[in-house]
């Protein structure tokens, strides 16, 4: 398609988007404030407006491009119109950039600019200011400028929809829930809302004082990096085709203090082999699939909330960060001399979520501090460092070594492509396949020597993730084993990686990646000779019962609101002993009869002997509306419940606390 634009006639392709898209990849980039190809239209900034055919002003991302049209991208009356939304902007804008998160990276400071806004017309105009330190992303909304870019990756990319626009006018706020805590939320800290910010508006909890102090207190202080950190780095510091970028990031961190530094994809060759022995298993079984991948905790999160009913299929591999940090704290302390507690494991991530996973309860504290991306490079820029000029030295031994399946863990299908070769080299495999079957989502078919055919999935953005799951529980759709990014493109999209982080940004640190991964003369995890050297040493088998130990979690139904419950019949007994049956009471299950099965099960508590370590409750929501009402059994929901459901489900729980085959309904 040709079309004219300031006065030249210039090619642009027949599918473009919009004119937006058209003009950038021919070399002008409109400015906006507002717009996400991944997502709708929004159009509210107004700042990419265009001229056309010498008549009227639009919008750049909302204008469909049309053979022959004339397009002015830059006239007095446009520059003018521009100016003047920024000065409004900017009349309600925090204006303390010197200690704002995107100090020099902000798009508004960068437009501000580049238009000579050295002073403003308009007064400054105060407007509430909405502030949330508590959780590992942190909100300002005295920086907000409503561009709603947060909000529609939230809702739409992810259809987690933690946060949202309230109020009207000039009292507009992007919150939670009633300005509920991001942490009190069903945020599953994936941080696309940080990613995706221009102002600083959202940004990530800084925790470098707590890598300087336990310098300073005389810690053993580790590092581990991830594979998708160097891309960034590369791209960040200008040095896109240094593979030697990893090395320089080692130096830099033992001259800051660091007394050792690991590679994280060192763990992702152990992740992957020992998560490709428990798939062939449950294969050989037939048990607990398609068997989801665990490595991205912003995932784990959302299966727990939204799809309690395949958290037994999540692999109970830990993710390369916390198998790393237990392996550390478990063995690799012993063999240096060093107490556990003295040693302080920083571990760097492209990752919000990372944050999040490191401060879970199941993983007693192996990896005491996660550094983003971002918070790296401010670590690097502090110290005065050329990094350019920084001598390479290598991950430290043992956990230095990895191969090219290690390092394909930060880009999608990674994970998934580490596992095959793995399957590759433990089975006989006649074929592999791979296509596309819709927009983030391939599926890859494995032919075995014995002629079955394994299908595996690689998925990302959590909104592709809940479309593949629901055809998966539909049986629309059949998988072996699925592997999910929550963020798009994998680790490279991570929510703390450096701004920009649009889609041409994480195509850029993939071939980056790829290119670093190219170079790993190591092709499959089992080539790996120190971790091969981990298992006869410590671990024994894959799936063995130290592995199990060490490397292996276990997940639970997590509710997406928190909410405290009510004791109705508590039991002094210890905990081992109960069977704790949650009603629900909110609306929907009331309705429908929660308040008569609550009156049951008392009188069944009071009257029947099997039931006297019933312990009951009341709670107010188990988000599953759709089947009210509703009763949790321990951590099982019982949909569309009745007292005879309940029984069978107790009993059940009994039967599996005491070992008790003979415990059956003959015992009411």
């Amino acid at each position: 398609m040709k079309i004219n634009v300031n006065g030249k006639q210039v090619e642009i392709r027949d599918d473009a988007k919009n004119v937006m898209e058209a003009l950038r990849e021919i070399g002008i980039e409109i400015p906006n404030l507002c717009y996400l190809s991944e997502t709708s239209v929004y159009g509210a900034c107004r700042m990419c407006l265009v001229e056309v055919d010498g008549k009227e002003i639009v919008t750049s991302c909302t204008l469909a491009p049309r053979e022959g049209m004339s397009i002015r991208t830059h006239t007095p009356k446009i520059y003018e119109m521009r100016k003047g939304i920024l000065q409004l902007l900017l009349a309600s804008h925090d204006g303390d950039c010197t200690t704002c998160e995107m100090n020099g990276k902000c798009k508004l400071q960068r437009y501000a600019r580049d238009f000579g806004l050295t002073t403003n017309r308009f007064a400054t105009v105060s407007k509430k200011a909405i502030t949330d330190n508590s959780s590992i992303i942190v909100r300002d909304n005295a920086k907000c400028i409503l561009c709603g870019d947060c909000v529609r990756a939230c809702e739409e990319l992810q259809t987690v929809s933690a946060i949202d626009f309230a109020y009207r006018g000039f009292d507009t706020q992007v919150v939670p829930s009633f300005e509920e805590k991001i942490e009190n939320t069903e945020c599953v800290f994936c941080g696309q809302c940080v990613a995706y910010c221009p102002t600083g508006a959202l940004a990530i909890r800084n925790d470098v004082d707590k890598v300087y102090k336990a310098i300073e207190n005389g810690k053993y202080v580790i590092g581990m990096i991830a594979p998708a950190v160097r891309a960034s780095l590369q791209e960040e510091f200008g040095l896109e085709d240094d593979i030697a970028m990893a090395g320089r990031m080692v130096s830099v961190l033992k001259m800051i203090g660091f007394k050792k530094v690991f590679d994280v994809a060192f763990s992702a060759d152990l992740v992957a082999y020992e998560e490709a022995h428990e798939f062939l298993e449950r294969l050989e079984k037939n048990e607990k699939l398609p068997q989801f991948t665990s490595c991205c905790p912003g995932w784990v999160k959302f299966a727990e909330q939204y799809y309690p009913e395949y958290v037994p299929n999540l692999s109970s591999v830990k993710s390369p960060q916390m198998a790393l940090g237990a392996i550390i704290k478990k063995y690799y302390a012993k063999e240096i001399g060093v107490n556990p507690e003295d040693i302080v494991l920083v571990s760097i991530m492209p990752c919000t979520a990372k944050k999040f996973e490191a401060e879970r309860e199941e993983f007693n504290g192996d990896v005491d501090i996660v550094l983003t991306t971002r918070e790296l490079v401010k670590v690097f820029k502090s110290t005065g460092m050329d990094i350019k000029m920084v001598e390479p030295e290598p991950f430290d031994r043992p956990f230095g070594l990895s191969s090219q399946s290690g390092l394909s863990f930060g880009k999608t299908g990674g994970v998934l492509g580490s596992v095959v070769e793995v399957i590759a080299d433990k089975v006989a495999v006649k074929n592999v396949n791979t296509k596309q079957i819709s927009e983030g989502t391939n599926l890859t078919e494995i032919e075995l020597e014995n002629g079955r055919i394994v299908r595996g999935i690689a998925v990302f953005g959590l909104g592709n993730v809940r479309k593949i799951v629901d055809k998966l529980k539909s049986g629309e759709l059949q998988a072996d084993v699925v592997e999910v990014m929550a963020c798009n493109y994998g680790c490279i999209g991570g929510g703390g990686q450096p701004y920009p982080n649009d889609v041409r940004t994480r195509a850029r640190r993939a071939s980056i990646l790829r290119e670093t991964q190219s170079v790993d003369v190591l092709i499959s995890p089992t080539e790996n000779f120190h971790m091969r050297q981990l298992y006869e040493k410590y671990l024994g088998a894959p799936l063995s019962h130290e592995a199990h130990e060490t490397i292996h979690t276990e997940y639970k139904h997590r509710r997406r609101i928190q909410e405290e419950e009510i004791d109705i019949l508590p039991l002094p007994t210890d905990d081992e002993e109960k069977i704790k049956v949650s009603v629900c009471l909110g609306t929907s299950c009331y309705t429908k009869g929660s308040y008569e099965i609550l009156e049951k099960l008392i009188a069944l508590s009071n009257n029947e002997e099997w039931a006297k370590n019933l312990e009951i409750k009341g709670t107010f929501c188990l988000e599953n509306c759709g089947k009210a009402p509703n009763v949790l059994i321990n951590d099982r929901i019982v949909g569309e419940a009745t007292i005879e459901k309940i029984k069978e489900v107790a009993l059940s729980e009994i039967r599996e606390k005491q070992g008790d085959t003979e415990v059956s309904k003959s015992n009411l």
